[in-house]
């Protein structure tokens, strides 16, 4: 990395340089006035596809459960 937090082959700033205003932490800017942060993408289609259907297969699990229990205490 070069002085300043830049890249040596292209020379953009990959890190705020220390000390030098804005609040501690926050992504540097880049030429084109956006930060390098991206926004975190949710949870892809097959995950949410299987929590909804672990969902469903537990709540018919215990429908039956409520059924049986009554029928063998």
């Amino acid at each position: 990395m070069g002085a300043g937090g830049t890249c040596p082959s292209c020379g953009r700033v990959l890190v705020a340089p220390a000390g030098g205003g804005g609040e501690a932490g926050a992504p540097a800017p880049t030429e084109h006035g956006t930060t390098t942060l991206t926004k975190a993408k949710g949870a892809p289609w097959h995950f949410k596809l299987m929590v909804l259907g672990v969902t469903v297969y537990m709540i018919y699990r215990i429908y039956w459960l409520i059924e049986w229990l009554p029928k063998h205490v």
